[in-house]
């Protein structure tokens, strides 16, 4: 998952790593930030670890189908 990259709640990926990066976006890991429009908030992304346990400084790395605070799948851009 990158940034930028949509919710299954017609949201976004609004924050993503500094210092890991995919096809020149940052890499959304555990905690980073989502827009959610439906839920009407800002909420963390919380792997529920369907693609891997990889992990970049201590976060675990975001993957497609995972999951929001609000309830929201990942849906991967690549």
């Amino acid at each position: 998952m990158r940034l930028g990259d949509k919710t299954s709640h017609g949201g976004e990926v609004i924050s993503a790593s500094d210092t890991l990066k995919a096809m020149g976006k940052g890499v959304a890991l555990e905690g980073d930030m989502t827009h959610c429009p439906q839920c009407k908030g800002q909420f963390a992304i919380q792997p529920n670890g369907g693609g891997s346990t990889r992990k970049h400084h201590g976060k675990q790395v975001a993957y497609h189908g995972d999951t929001t605070a609000c309830g929201a799948s990942l849906i991967a851009s690549l």
